[in-house]
Order: structure tokens, then sequence, then C-alpha cells
């Protein structure tokens, strides 16, 4: 969802009570009136306007899978069962309310505690033909496969036999209805009906008290200027420096101060903020891109970044990623001794950054120049949840589809307000400035085939796609993309020409 502060802003100067934000790729759609009773607002254009007909289900149960999760927010809660006075639970509430009592359809949740009891579930309800789940709510890597193999419906399609989902409204993501249509094919919806791929988005976090006690530039002016690049990054990390042993120490309590701590992933993020991503998925059919020009530049300003082992703190190297490591690069940080630090957007409701003495603000992922057009950002695929129909939906599949439309369209005006400007903007950010970075951050999305597929790995042990980069920065120094490509390239050609065959049934 990619919500536009800055024409929100001057909206909430006409209306202080309801902002309607849109969420998709590049969205500008606001609406400040309450909804007529057509369930349209009065102002809208028509790109804001539900183009599906009234109609009444006479209180058929549409049913969502999805899992809880105590480390996320609102995985569950996007069908809560009661009100509780938090915000976001209760405007999930207040929209399906909404959608029951108007266009008769109850929203049932069906719970599981993780995403492979999810798995499980949705295998066993489409081996047993039980149709027991109408929508999966999962992230998106564990459910790419199971689009490819024929296991869930294509929005595409579902749009010429009911018309019922609008995939191209401002209430989905249209990054991702970009980047993920395969063969003219689209099995992954998110945007406005849920948050989750929201909190799984990647920004960069920095310690506004360093900017001041070190006089640097704003990294805020930057941003606004078209500067805010790989480059200036490194540079302004590199002017914070303070070492109190004889080497850097990640040790929270040692009180070293890094330009910027990280972790390996975040190589890949790196690249695809620079609008790198692995596979060009623009054309006809998907293609590696990896050795183009462009790509290769990008990578050296990256690894240049991760090897400065003097002023980057990459949490991986100093242990496992299971050995506490994250932990202690989230402790820096919070305790002031880092100037920058990537994470996802869910990472500042976190106990340890809600309880920071420090001030911090919040910044879209660096250009890998300025001539890069627009800022750009990735998601986590293990945590960005999409929605999806499983075949094994079949008497309940236009209502379902009907439902979602109203999952996004009344969630673009009762859950995405609360959501961006309560949540995010007004309660965990303590300045406005960190509210229009908001909007650089969600306006353009990257999802890159190569992650959510992860092509060429060997059951799962981290060799394909999904850890190239990583692969390579441990390298120390020593990167060798032409040869690390040329090693791999037969492998991650061959899973991705797989997939396309599957895709466009040449396969057999």
């Amino acid at each position: 969802m990619a919500k536009r502060l800055l024409s929100v802003l001057l909206i909430a100067l006409m209306c202080a009570s309801v902002m309607l934000i849109s969420s998709c790729g590049d969205k500008d759609n606001v609406s400040s009136s309450a909804p007529a009773a057509s369930g349209v607002s009065e102002t809208e254009d028509d790109s804001q306007k539900l183009q599906i007909p009234e109609k009444n289900w006479g209180g058929q149960k549409v049913t969502l899978l999805t899992f809880k999760n105590g480390k996320r927010n609102f995985s569950d809660t996007v069908i809560p069962d009661e009100l509780t006075n938090e915000p976001i639970n209760d405007a999930f509430y207040d929209r399906n309310a909404l959608i029951e009592e108007k266009y008769g359809i109850k929203l049932e949740l069906y719970p599981c505690e993780g995403v492979d009891e999810g798995l499980d579930i949705l295998q066993r309800d489409m081996d047993g033909g039980m149709q027991e789940i109408d929508i999966v709510s999962l992230p998106l890597t564990y459910m790419a496969q199971f689009g490819v193999d024929g296991a869930l419906y294509d929005y595409k399609a579902l749009r010429d036999k009911n018309g019922y989902i609008h995939y191209e409204s401002p209430w989905w993501d249209q990054a991702m209805v970009r980047d993920l249509d395969i063969n003219n094919k689209l099995w992954f919806l998110a945007g406005d009906a849920l948050v989750e791929d929201d909190e799984a988005t990647w920004a960069i976090y920095f310690n506004k008290d360093l900017v001041e006690s070190y006089q640097l530039e704003s990294p805020y002016q930057l941003v606004k200027d078209h500067k805010w690049t790989l480059d200036t990054m490194h540079e302004l990390a590199k002017q914070v420096h303070h070492m109190n042993g004889s080497q850097m120490s990640y040790e929270p309590e040692d009180n070293d101060v890094w330009g910027i701590v990280t972790q390996s992933y975040d190589a890949y993020a790196f690249m695809l903020g620079g609008g790198q991503a692995m596979v060009d998925n623009s054309g006809d059919l998907p293609v590696f891109r990896v050795m183009e020009e462009e790509n290769i530049a990008t990578f050296d300003s990256v690894m240049s970044i991760m090897s400065d082992e003097e002023n980057v703190g990459v949490a991986d190297f100093f242990g496992a990623w299971n050995s506490g490591v994250y932990d202690k690069e989230t402790s820096i940080f919070c305790k002031g001794n880092a100037l920058f630090m990537p994470q996802t957007i869910s990472q500042v409701s976190g106990t340890k950054m809600r309880e920071a003495e420090i001030h911090y603000g919040l910044l879209p992922m660096p250009l890998r120049s300025d001539l890069q057009d627009e800022y750009s950002t990735s998601v986590s695929v293990y945590w960005a949840q999409v929605l999806c129909i499983p075949i094994s939906n079949v008497d309940k599949l236009d209502a379902t589809c009907y439902a979602m439309e109203l999952m996004a369209y009344y969630g673009m005006q009762k859950v995405t307000p609360e959501y961006y400007s309560r949540t995010l903007k007004y309660k965990r950010f303590e300045d406005e400035e960190s509210g229009e970075m908001l909007d650089y951050v969600f306006r353009n999305r990257t999802y890159d085939l190569a992650g959510i597929f992860d092509f060429g790995t060997v059951n799962g042990n981290g060799a394909g796609t999904l850890y190239f980069y990583t692969t390579l920065l441990f390298q120390k120094g020593n990167y060798k993309l032409m040869s690390m490509w040329e090693s791999k390239e037969s492998l991650f050609t061959g899973a991705l020409e797989e997939l396309i065959a599957q895709v466009t049934g040449e396969n057999g």
C-alpha cells in the first residue's frame, strides 16, 4: 500500500477527523467525505468508486485463513472478534461490520498458530475438497509455488469470469500487480484489505541526535532534494565513527558508535532500493538481468558499504542469525550508538524501538545515484502477506471475490487512516517530516521474482537467488560477481525457465 502523505496533509487541513488514503503503487487518491448511500464518496472520481453492483448476499459466510504470531502486529486482527479500543483492531471490526450489515457477507477467521500450520491446513483443505477455506492470507514466498502449480485462482481470469475484483483500482497494490504478473496471470493481491504488507516494507531508521551532535546534513532534506543515495549514506556513516577498544564491538554495552548497523540480507534490500531487481519482468516473459551494467554498478556500491567493517556493523559477521546478533543490532541503534539501521516498518512497533530514549526518524531506502528516477523499496518476502483464493473454493467463489473487493475498498476508507496516520505517523514518529518520508517509502515498491521464488535453492539451503548477494558478501571484500554468476547461471536460469514452462503450459 503506498499512501501519499503529501496529499493527505493537504486534505487534513480541511478534514481533521477523517482521511481516506488509497493504497497502491502510486496512490494520490484521497477523499475527505464519508461514504454515501451507494458506497462511494460524492467527491470521488471514477478511479475511487466501487465498480461492482450493490448486492446483498443474505448472510453468506466467507472464511479467511491467516496466522497468529506474537512478533507481528496485525496478522490475526484482519477479522477481529470484538472491539478493544485499539485503533487498528477496531477499524477492521468496523469495516467488517459494515460489509455484513450492508452487503450480507459475514467475514470469519480461520486462525492458525504459524505459517507452517497454515500451509498444512490449506493443503489439507484442497486435497480433501472440504471447501472450508475461502481466502488465504499468508506470506508471499510461501504462496508463490501454489500459484504456479495451479492451486490458486488467477485474478485476471476471475475478472473476466465474474467482474468483482478490480485489481487495477487504487485500493490494490499496483506495484504487485505490475511486478507479479507472469504471462498475464496474477495469483496474489495486497493493498488496503490488510496492513501486513506495509509492515513488511523496508526503510532506513536514523538517529536524529547523532545528526545534530555531529552537525550532519539533514537526511530529510537530502531525500527531498533527490540526493539521498548509497554513497551519501556511506559518507554520513563515516562521520560518526567511535571505537572504545582495539576493534569495533557488536556488544551494545561496549558503546562503540557505528555508522550503520545492518544484516547480510540488507545487501539484497539495498539492491532493490536501487531499483535493481534480479529479474526483469517488464516484458512478455521474465529474464535475469544480473550482469547488466546498471546492476553491476549498484552491486559495487552496495558491497563497498557492506564491507566497510570500521563503520558498518553487519550483524552476521558477529554471529549466526539465530545467535542473538539481530537483537544486538536493534539494541545498538536504540542505545544511540548507530546513525542508520535498515529494517522493516514493523520494527517501529517493537518494544525496543518504542522504549528507546533516542530521537529517531525514518527514511526511504537510498537511491543508487541521483540518476535513479524514484526512490524504491522492497518487502520481506517472509512476512509480506498477500490474499489468494484456493481453487478448492468453488461454491462461494463469487461471494469471495465480492467480499475481497469490499475488504480492500472499505479498508482504504476505514483501516488505512487509522494504521497509516494514527498508528505510524502520530503514535510511532514524533515529527511531521517522518510522516512525509512514509510517502517516499510506500510510493514505489519493487517485487522481485528472484526473491519470491528463490530460484535454484535446494531444500531451502540458502543457495538460491534470494541469498545470492548475501553469499557474495561473505567473501569479505574479494567479491567476484561475474564468476559467481557464471557458476550459478545455468541453475538459476533453468529454474526460471521451468517456472515459465509451468505458467505457459509448455511443459506438457
